[in-house]
């Protein structure tokens, strides 16, 4: 027995032997076909606010460059019945939402607008990008409450946490939405949750939507609502998507849905409700 176990060892240190002996590596040659840039489009149109818009080039996968690839030299026109917003490049930071626009117009939209927003951008290079929007009605939080888990335990209540739930109607021009919740730290907001969902669980035309238990006690938190566009929701899906195939080997490229024409990107309107709360025990 000793000595066939002796054999078995024997022949698997020279299996391994000659493996390591091997050369295992083999270069292979890829021709890759040329990369098409696009322009690259994000735009967000808010009541009341000048249109903010940021414009870039899409790059190669492996593009070593760390520049950010701006659209300087575009045409930029948002049209709305009668009324025409061009847009000039001004570089512009939104501290609030952590976002950098390159182009901006010099007049606000109505606070209450109305009909279908297009958009139109022609660089340079004659490339062309057009997309369409219009405002949706703004949906208010109808509710908004907390509980901490454990709550009748002693043991616990000093490190309990407390969940977060909301309650908003559903709607019948749109039954998308965004809801999100930043934790207030000093002069900072730190991302706490960023969740797009369908309303489809709606009971009685009302839809809930909660946390996890993650929240401590004294805490301040900035709580969102986003009633979104169809086509917005289906953009953030496939942005989602992408972004987890490119770091999985295994798993199958994802596209990005884009809600423009002749480039990538979104083009749609932003209609929110915000509360601020301070999370208590008691």
């Amino acid at each position: 027995m000793k000595r066939s176990i002796f054999r078995l060892w024997q022949f698997q240190f020279w299996a391994l032997m000659l493996l390591s002996a091997c050369n295992l590596e083999r270069d292979i040659d890829l021709k890759l076909p040329k990369y098409e840039k696009k322009m690259v489009v994000e735009c967000y149109l808010e009541r009341g606010k000048p249109i903010r818009l940021l414009l870039t080039e899409s790059q190669d996968f492996l593009d070593n460059s760390f520049q950010i690839p701006e659209v300087k030299d575009a045409q930029i026109l948002v049209k709305n019945e009668n009324m025409v917003y061009p847009l000039h490049y001004e570089l512009q930071l939104d501290t609030s939402h952590r976002k950098i626009y390159n182009y901006v117009s010099d007049v606000s939209l109505p606070v209450n607008p109305t009909g279908e927003f297009s958009l139109e951008i022609i660089d340079g290079k004659g490339r062309k990008v057009t997309g369409k929007t219009r405002f949706l009605e703004e949906l208010p939080i109808k509710e908004l409450i907390w509980q901490f888990e454990d709550a009748d335990k002693e043991p616990k209540i000093d490190t309990a946490k407390a969940y977060v739930l909301i309650r908003h109607n559903v709607s019948p021009s749109g039954n998308f939405y965004r809801f999100i919740i930043n934790k207030k730290k000093g002069n900072e907001l730190s991302n706490q949750l960023d969740f797009i969902y369908r309303g489809i669980t709606a009971t009685n035309g009302e839809v809930s939507i909660g946390t996890s238990y993650r929240f401590k006690d004294k805490d301040t938190l900035q709580v969102l609502l986003f009633h979104i566009e169809k086509q917005f929701y289906t953009y953030l899906r496939s942005v989602e998507d992408a972004r987890d195939a490119a770091g999985n080997p295994f798993a199958q490229p994802s596209p990005i849905i884009s809600a423009v024409q002749g480039g990538i990107g979104i083009f749609t309107t932003i209609q929110k409700d915000e509360q601020w709360v301070v999370i208590k025990k008691n």
